[in-house]
């Protein structure tokens, strides 16, 4: 099989997508292929790829960042130039694609909760991503949670779906620069949030959870809220700002490995209330570096999270409060969930999720 994977996030800051593709190209370098297949990454112009990307997969460059040419024209002709015989592509296909191909689809939170997109994004998702997954050999989805809400809006996929669940991203292997989180805490304890800054991560309630915390003097520990601003990101920051906390509430946008990776390790507990997650990355990497674990009882997150982690229902300020409250305050139960969450994480690997990804192509080429 030649197989072309579409890594052309890969370098721009695309969160979860971009920690899936550099996920699976390093699962198949671990992977003794052989002459099951023959892998080539299609990477955008100015992506650095080091030496030990490239032992066992082929390399080609798009040459322009413009997503309407890369999607309309240059895959298909690249595709085409090197023989290919399956694309593995993720949400967006062009119509135009003549050849056989497998797309990743990890949620349709944007059918779940429109509100949460702008007009644009959500302009292109309702046209394009139907249609990829109809002309799609086999849809890919990372939970059994987004394979239910995949089928629910469109049946048509219920016998060309499987799962391959995610691993923690590159940054479980990174080693943490420990003057990054004196600069955002200055030696207090801290509540560590991980997410691009939207209505749905619903950092406004934690928010509001963690003023009542500082109210009922049960902690006087920083909340720390990595990530980009997004779509609505600024209504959330405002009511941070309007608090009597906001000095000790802090926003400290884009992140690099190392420096979340430092905060991860050091932080007093991870929480992670998203209303709806296609899968939950986050909640893996905090459990690898040994944080303990708050997320909701929602979607995918009790599916990657087990028993390792306290559940909570996100629409609840108070369910979030006693959850920060217990951990804050129960040395026992914090180090309980430390430990099992590190077990928890040893068990998503990437390697695994190439071996499901491989068969899938041979699903989608009817080798099996």
């Amino acid at each position: 099989m030649k197989i072309a994977i579409d890594a052309h996030m890969l370098g721009d800051q695309e969160g979860g997508n971009e920690t899936y593709v550099t996920g699976i190209l390093k699962g198949f370098e671990q992977l003794s292929l052989g002459k099951q297949a023959e892998i080539t990454a299609l990477y955008n112009p100015n992506y650095k790829i080091l030496a030990a990307d490239k032992s066992k997969i082929l390399t080609s460059r798009y040459t322009t960042h413009n997503n309407f040419h890369r999607l309309f024209v240059e895959t298909a002709y690249i595709c085409r130039n090197l023989q290919i015989d399956l694309l593995h592509a993720t949400y967006n296909v062009s119509p135009f694609i003549r050849l056989p191909y497998v797309v990743t689809v990890h949620d349709v939170i944007f059918r779940l909760y429109p509100q949460y997109f702008s007009p644009r994004v959500r302009l292109l998702l309702t046209t394009l991503m139907p249609v990829s997954m109809w002309r799609a050999r086999i849809v890919i989805t990372v939970s059994e949670t987004s394979k239910r809400d995949i089928i629910q809006f469109y049946p048509f996929t219920r016998n060309k779906i499987v799962v391959t669940h995610e691993a923690g991203g590159p940054i479980v292997n990174v080693q943490g620069e420990p003057t990054v989180v004196d600069k955002y805490t200055q030696g207090k304890e801290f509540i560590l949030t991980v997410g691009t800054v939207q209505p749905r991560k619903n950092i406004a309630r934690l928010v509001q959870a963690y003023i009542i915390l500082r109210q009922l003097q049960i902690t006087t520990a920083r909340l720390v809220i990595v990530g980009r601003s997004q779509w609505q990101g600024s209504e959330i920051q405002q009511i941070a700002a309007g608090s009597m906390y906001s000095h000790d509430i802090i926003f400290t946008g884009y992140l690099d490995d190392a420096a979340v990776a430092a905060l991860y390790q050091a932080c007093a507990v991870f929480i992670y209330p998203s209303l709806y997650e296609g899968f939950g990355l986050p909640l893996l990497e905090a459990m690898s570096f040994g944080a303990p674990v708050i997320t909701s009882n929602t979607s995918s997150l009790p599916e990657v999270a087990g028993d390792a982690a306290l559940l909570i229902d996100p629409l609840s300020i108070e369910q979030i409060t006693d959850a920060l409250k217990r951990i804050l305050t129960d040395p026992n139960l914090s180090e309980n969930l430390r430990m099992c969450g590190r077990k928890r994480a040893s068990q998503f690997t990437w390697q695994r999720t190439a071996l499901e990804t491989l068969e899938a192509y041979k699903l989608a080429l009817n080798m099996l």
